[in-house]
């Protein structure tokens, strides 16, 4: 429910500030309006806690420290330390360079070298070139090969003066390499030694999270302080502030102690109001699904409830599966025992398990798939499922109007003439595939019957869509008799049978009548209305045709997702069968594996996309701002 916002100003003596905005902070329902554009910046404290605590997680989990310690002092330690370790890291990556820049001349003294010279009155110069330039090179007679290593030849000039060779590298060695294999090792030991220390420190990650919470509401209540103004002379302050109208009577038992007072003031054009939510349950569930996308302006409906529903019909029809929906339930479950004492937004996640997988429960049995496998027809659950129950009233229609679906089965099963019912139709349309005994006509029909079903599920959706918002768009109302009129008329262009014809609600003569009024009238009536609503600039409502034909058509994802996820079941239950039982196994497992996964993105994806796309854009205005109160943090 999406509760309206009042705003206003509230004044007091100076002395009561603290006090009130302390208690304002408790109950948590009031958004002081801030003059300032920008958000305000975190103060450096709180980047500290908040780098401090990053770096505590990449630590391996240990149990809660009851130590007491200074926070400030655990937090510049924690950065103390970690910064220290990656300084070593650098100056180990750097030493190990070194160690292979210089060590194909091996380890020699410094000192030493540098007496001979004294001695000799020579240089000695140290030169690499990679080998493909070599071969194009004459060598002075001077240079001294030495070694080969990474691609590279290394030489040794011993000379009166300094030279220079074209194509060649010097190196001048600074340290001498025992030195740097000596300081390599301290440094390790010294890694080894501060990241122990840093690993102890992961026990202080709980409170350290629990002090920043109560760093950041001291800056919240700081930040909320800085936008009081105070008109005479620093003795009486004066703030605004967004409260709700379901708020109000609390808001005033709050100040009745203090000497502070309210009045409610104009809502400016400039104002950008924000949208305060309030649900419960599943409700809440669906909000917290809403704010995925977008927060709902101030003149939308609240469609948390609407979104969460469908959400879970369009999960359950691209799952399709009763045994997916059963291992989502199981998991659902053990995270509801698990994380009894969770944070309430982790507590609706787990709901919203729970209701996705119930959801997929009730559809998997309805289509009669577990884990791939459906009951035979010729059995009494086969008989029972209810999509062989709808494929058995098809086969019936089409037996008694001896049309020329009929026709087109008995020339391919010819049996299928005597057949004295629907489900004895089905029957006779029997064709063994892998030594397994597959009903044909039943599975084209139930094809048919799943595609039509997501066709009609858009149809619905999207006229509850303009049906919520018809007086804020008349136009709807004719929207809403096209498609509908499409759903009845269209079968009529493609020779089709509908759920409508073969479960006797109306025959094909009249849903075709009806069909092609509505279809015709509806686009009619919509752009007259939408000429009533929005004068000449209604003409353009025509342009709405399209775009609603195709949102329409868009749900045939549900049927193409569903059918794509029951396909690749099979064919994983017919691999496993075929490679034996060893490798079968593990085939079936990894298979389904994959496949239940699959399904939990196809699901979330476009079960949320056929809501924040299709419906959305007849009944959703968005680009809110989410009502965001002075609160305590927990």
């Amino acid at each position: 429910m999406i509760i309206k916002l009042k705003k206003f100003l509230i004044y007091g003596i100076k002395e009561q500030l603290d006090v009130f905005f302390k208690a304002a902070q408790e109950k948590g329902f009031i958004e002081f309006i801030s003059k300032q554009k920008k958000p305000k910046k975190i103060s450096s404290t709180i980047s500290d806690y908040i780098r401090a605590i990053k770096i505590l997680k990449q630590e391996p989990t240990l149990d809660s420290s009851e130590e007491k310690i200074s926070p400030k002092a655990l937090v510049q330690k924690i950065l103390h330390l970690h910064d220290s370790i990656e300084k070593l890291f650098e100056e180990k990556r750097v030493i190990l360079a070194e160690i292979m820049r210089i060590s194909p001349f091996g380890d020699f003294s410094k000192d030493d070298l540098i007496d001979l010279e004294n001695q000799i009155h020579r240089y000695f110069q140290f030169f690499t070139i990679k080998k493909s330039k070599l071969e194009k090179l004459k060598l002075p007679s001077e240079l001294i090969y030495i070694n080969s290593a990474f691609d590279l030849d290394y030489f040794i000039a011993i000379n009166k003066e300094r030279k220079t060779y074209p194509k060649m590298i010097e190196i001048f060695i600074d340290t001498q390499l025992d030195i740097l294999e000596q300081r390599k090792i301290i440094i390790e030991k010294q890694i080894e030694k501060t990241q122990k220390e840093l690993k102890k420190l992961a026990a202080y990650q709980k409170f350290l999270s629990k002090e920043l919470l109560k760093e950041l509401n001291i800056f919240h209540l700081d930040s909320a302080k800085t936008d009081v103004g105070y008109p005479i002379e620093e003795s009486l302050f004066v703030v605004e502030a967004w409260i709700s109208e379901n708020k109000i009577q609390k808001f005033k038992e709050l100040i009745k102690p203090l000497n502070i007072n309210f009045v409610e003031i104009a809502i400016e054009k400039k104002d950008k109001v924000p949208t305060y939510m309030e649900n419960k349950k599943n409700a809440k569930v669906g909000e917290d699904l809403v704010n995925i996308y977008d927060t709902p302006s101030i003149q939308d409906k609240d469609p948390s409830l609407w979104v969460l529903i469908f959400f879970a019909i369009f999960f359950a029809m691209i799952v399709s599966d009763l045994g997916y929906g059963l291992l989502y339930l199981s998991i659902g479950l053990f995270l509801k025992f698990k994380l009894k004492t969770a944070k309430p937004v982790i507590k609706r996640f787990v709901r919203l398990i729970l209701i996705l997988s119930s959801a997929s429960i009730i559809w998997g049995a309805l289509t009669g798939s577990f884990f791939g496998i459906g009951p035979p027809l010729d059995s009494k659950l086969g008989k029972a499922t209810f999509i062989n129950y709808i494929a058995t009233k098809k086969a019936s229609y089409h037996l008694v109007k001896k049309d020329d679906v009929y026709e087109s089965w008995i020339k391919k099963y010819p049996a299928s003439a005597d057949a004295k019912n629907g489900l004895d139709f089905l029957l006779k349309t029997e064709k063994k595939e892998k030594n397994q005994k597959v009903f044909e006509a039943l599975e084209d029909f139930k094809r048919n019957i799943l595609m039509e079903v997501a066709i009609l599920m858009g149809v619905i959706h999207i006229m509850l869509s303009f049906l919520r918002y018809l007086f804020r768009n008349f136009a709807g109302i004719g929207w809403c008799f096209f498609m509908l009129g499409g759903y009845l008329f269209f079968p009529s262009i493609l020779n089709a049978t509908s759920l409508i014809h073969f479960l006797n609600i109306l025959d094909k003569e009249m849903c075709f009548f009806i069909g092609k009024i509505l279809l015709f009238s509806g686009i009619g009536l919509a752009i007259i209305l939408a000429l009533v609503q929005k004068r000449l600039k209604g003409i353009f409502e025509i342009t709405s045709l399209v775009s609603v034909f195709a949102d329409v058509l868009s749900y045939l994802r549900l049927y193409a997702l569903g059918l794509a996820g029951m396909i690749m079941a099979s064919t994983f239950n017919n691999l496993a069968l075929d490679m034996g039982l060893g490798f079968g196994f593990i085939v079936l497992i990894v298979g389904h594996a994959v496949n239940v996964l699959l399904a939990i993105m196809s699901g979330v994806i476009h079960g949320l996309r056929l809501n924040f796309i299709e419906w959305y854009h007849y009944s959703f205005e968005g680009d809110g701002k989410l009502f965001n109160p002075l609160k305590l943090l927990k």
